[in-house]
């Protein structure tokens, strides 16, 4: 027996729909809910396993989309032909059109659970999507940002058309560090139009760096974090995917998801989260000083309980040989309280980083035969030759 609930924004094809649920045994009424709230209460309810819908419902988003998923409910859009795509923007994978529910049984009882939500949003082949590396750290300004920024511009470098995604949510930083003084987040405008399923391309809410590498600003304010929705999240990652080989994402430091998800609000970690999830592979930066590398330690565990079966590559950065440890030891020790080696070790070179942060560029642009530049481009190469296609 399949549930099925209807939210039809008093469209005529409900009437036909429920007409032939009571004549469908396997069929089940749930409820014909009248806006997306009474939709999103069954849903928590787990009354149901369908949810009918129709474009025209008031609220109906691609968060709304990815809630439902959230629950389970697989949804199925009804609309003519003509406007599948909407449907899809939105994260709904399944259309129907409302001169064919005489098929309805047979149509939903085909269907596959639960309703997928990301990449059917974009039609991009497997052979055609580009890889998404994500960078992320514990607390304690390990320099996410630093080795974010330089692995897309090395990528960059490489012949690979990059973007780089600010997604920090508790505020960017990768704008201030290239000189972008606009105020406008294109995260935000770009997770806002994939939210109403408008979202055609990243690239236009995107600031061309260079001639292969376009940056997505992060939230200028911290305080704009709640305006990101899941849904939105998911579907600009997929669309993000489809535009470029490379996508360097700059995470935040918490993994913490102690809120309640059928609360139905904004959840602060949910877009460091999301990343982590999206990603083909994470690069984790820690530093190796005693507290950076219990924080490190620490939080490849919490990583691995936050996303299972998460891949990632240990980066110790702003690494000191004076502090009497050497790159042997920090692996042997890290190795053993986590079962993980740094796959590189990038120098604290103190005078290339200023002169790039005050001049605005990448450290590519600004030092480009310091030993921190020589060190990233290594990494750069490495996780080239396993992630993405070399560039033609």
């Amino acid at each position: 027996m399949i549930t099925v609930v209807t939210a039809a924004a008093g469209e005529a094809w409900e009437s036909a729909a429920v007409q032939n649920m009571e004549a469908t045994p396997d069929l089940h009424l749930g409820r014909r809910c009248v806006d997306v709230p009474d939709l999103l209460v069954m849903a928590a309810a787990n009354n149901a396993q369908i949810a009918l819908v129709s474009l025209a419902l008031p609220g109906l988003d691609a968060d709304t989309i990815y809630r439902l998923g959230q629950h389970q409910i697989r949804v199925v859009a009804v609309v003519e032909s003509t406007a599948a795509h909407r449907a899809h923007a939105l994260g709904i994978g399944s259309t129907i059109g409302p001169h064919d529910l005489d098929g309805l049984a047979t149509f939903l009882a085909g269907l596959s659970m639960p309703n997928a939500v990301g990449p059917e949003t974009v039609a991009a082949t497997a052979d055609e999507a580009g890889t998404v590396l994500a960078v992320w750290g514990p607390a304690g300004a390990p320099g996410r940002s630093t080795v974010a920024l330089n692995l897309a511009c090395e990528f960059a470098a490489l012949g690979h058309q990059t973007l780089l995604i600010d997604a920090d949510p508790y505020g960017g930083a990768i704008a201030q560090m290239l000189g972008v003084l606009d105020e406008v987040s294109g995260l935000l405008a770009a997770s806002r139009a994939a939210n109403a399923g408008t979202l055609e391309s990243v690239a236009e809410f995107a600031y061309r760096v260079g001639d292969n590498l376009a940056l997505l600003t992060g939230l200028p304010r911290a305080a704009l974090w709640a305006q990101l929705r899941g849904g939105a999240i998911d579907s600009l990652f997929a669309r993000a995917r489809a535009e470029s080989q490379v996508v360097v994402v700059d995470c935040g430091f918490s993994l913490e998801s102690a809120e309640i998800l059928d609360s139905g609000a904004p959840r602060r970690n949910q877009l460091t989260l999301q990343a982590a999830e999206n990603a083909d592979r994470l690069v984790v930066v820690g530093t190796a000083d005693p507290v950076g590398l219990t924080r490190l330690a620490r939080g490849i565990h919490e990583l691995r309980e936050a996303v299972p079966g998460a891949l990632f590559d240990v980066v110790i950065n702003r690494h000191r040989p004076e502090m009497g440890w050497s790159t042997d030891q920090v692996s042997d020790t890290l190795h053993r309280l986590t079962r993980m080696a740094p796959i590189a070790f990038l120098p604290n070179d103190q005078r290339a980083t200023d002169r790039a942060l005050m001049t605005g560029r990448s450290l590519l642009e600004a030092a480009p035969d310091a030993p921190v530049v020589r060190a990233i481009r290594k990494l750069a190469s490495k996780l080239e030759s396993n992630l993405v296609q070399p560039a033609q």
